[in-house]
């Protein structure tokens, strides 16, 4: 069975091209269908939808905004651009929103929000996703992180039934919410289940057989999701290494490419489980971080997790030359609005692009930590002062002066030359 892990909501804010106006008409004459709406939002006069091939919503687009000018409170080409829910269950929606933006040339972009959720029937280890809500209101478990609690579900004489929990306040950068998928998706005057969609993507991981039902060998199946959310505050992801510590000379911007396959958004939603789905046994008089773990969900198809950065990191903070191209971009980005010809603007796309390969290249051909340095360096200076030495003899040397444990730096026993 294939993990069933999707996003649920991915929603931009952008500015558009100073040299042009890309409402409505605009995409009509590009040759898209859009469906307009007659009335804007309270920050946006306009909104529209560009349609797929088969009708059905896109893309949505808010702009034109309320408040704008010398006074106002917005820039004049401000917009917000949403993938329809819909949209959101295709294998390449992130990539195909990233090609889009390009084509159109807005700038300045950054995800406002982004829900990643998975679905599922059990944990794991087989417990009963109801059996947990139970137990954890019962005080068995105790959850690391988010202290603010919400829960829902039903009173009957025969007893409680929980069908939702929440963690996080609406300040939070990260929300993280479990509750029953089916029941959700139920209408119960109708006694169908609506968006399909939803339901093919569980048809496809083997969650159910027959999509009008829901059902599984003739068996109505309780579906389960956890969902985070994520806000604007969320600006970059750092790694996780073997020792737990973070390395954030190698951290990457939270952009579209971090969600542009299914496999990635699976190491993102790992990763999030990791500190924000995180639960311990609750011993009483013992301190939190010393009970003992309750694992639920066990990642072995993920080799790499990460850790939300601090929201002052940038991609490739801890370098100084990185935090100086970072600063400069950032001025560049503020100096954006004011360019006023196509030459310029031309000259900006160039100039901004060639910074963002430099830190992003500069990652990539740097892929160790200061100790993982330390290490290389020692090991080159006693095998040029010490040649009858092996590598084995003088890594374990090393390690030994640096005190590396065998969990931060395994011993392999490589007879690779250095």
């Amino acid at each position: 069975m294939k993990r069933c892990v999707n996003l649920d909501w991915l929603e931009l804010h952008a500015y558009e091209p100073m040299m042009g106006t890309l409402d409505a008409n605009y995409f009509e004459r590009h040759g898209y269908r859009v469906e307009r709406r007659e009335y804007g939002t309270r920050v946006y006069r306009e909104m529209f939808t560009i349609l797929d091939n088969n009708g059905y919503g896109m893309i949505e687009i808010r702009r034109n905004p309320a408040s704008q000018g010398l006074h106002g409170i917005h820039q004049h080409n401000e917009c917000h651009i949403r993938l329809t829910n819909r949209t959101c269950y295709w294998d390449n929606a992130a990539d195909m929103l990233n090609k889009f933006i390009s084509k159109h040339q807005y700038y300045n972009v950054r995800i406002s929000r982004v829900d990643i959720c998975y679905d599922f029937k059990e944990f794991d280890k087989g417990d009963d996703p109801a059996a947990f809500i139970r137990r954890f209101l019962k005080h068995k478990y105790s959850k690391i992180n988010q202290g603010r609690i919400h829960a829902h579900g039903e009173d009957t004489w025969s007893g409680q039934d929980w069908n939702s929990l929440s963690w996080g306040s609406k300040t939070s950068p990260v929300s993280t919410k479990m509750y029953d998928k089916t029941m959700e998706l139920y209408n119960a005057k109708l006694d169908t289940y609506k968006k399909p969609y939803i339901r093919q993507a569980w048809l496809l991981c083997g969650l159910i057989d027959d999509i009008d039902r829901c059902t599984l060998n003739g068996e109505t199946q309780r579906i389960w999701r956890v969902e985070f959310s994520l806000t604007s505050a969320v600006r970059n992801w750092v790694p996780i290494e073997l020792d737990g510590k973070t390395h954030n000379y190698q951290s990457l911007q939270n952009t579209l490419e971090v969600y542009s396959s299914r496999d990635n958004i699976l190491v993102m939603f790992a990763s999030l489980s990791q500190h924000y789905f995180h639960f311990k046994y609750y011993e009483e008089g013992k301190r939190k971080d010393r009970c003992k773990d309750k694992h639920l969900f066990i990642w072995k198809e993920v080799e790499q997790t990460y850790k939300i950065g601090r929201p002052n990191e940038n991609l490739g903070t801890g370098n100084k030359l990185f935090d100086k191209w970072n600063r400069l971009l950032i001025m560049l980005e503020q100096y954006r609005p004011l360019l006023a010809n196509t030459e310029q603007i031309n000259a900006y796309d160039l100039l901004t692009a060639a910074i963002k390969d430099e830190v992003t290249r500069g990652n990539l051909i740097n892929p160790y930590s200061n100790q993982e340095l330390k290490v290389l360096k020692g090991l080159m200076r006693i095998r040029t002062d010490h040649p009858e030495f092996t590598y084995e003899f003088a890594l374990d040397m090393v390690k030994q002066f640096l005190h590396i444990n065998e969990k931060t730096w395994p011993d392999n026993k490589s007879n690779d030359q250095i």
